[in-house]
């Protein structure tokens, strides 16, 4: 968990939600949303999103995504 909210309902982000919401909508963003209202705004399933994380995840290709040991 991160000290940030989300933007629409105010639920406190992890940094994989913060990070997806950057590579989908703006690298430069400030405020950001949470998976749930993500899904709702792109009207897709949570799961679909959960996806997308994975894939950056495994694919190590994008910086937004990198684990911390």
């Amino acid at each position: 968990m991160t000290d940030h909210v989300c933007k629409v309902c105010g639920n406190r982000l992890t940094s994989d939600e913060i990070a997806l919401h950057r590579k989908m909508f703006c690298r430069a963003a400030k405020e950001y949303m949470c998976l749930d209202c993500q899904a709702a705004y792109l009207n897709v399933e949570r799961e679909c999103l959960e996806h997308v994380i994975e894939r950056y995840h495994k694919s190590g290709i994008c910086s937004l995504f990198a684990k911390t040991k």
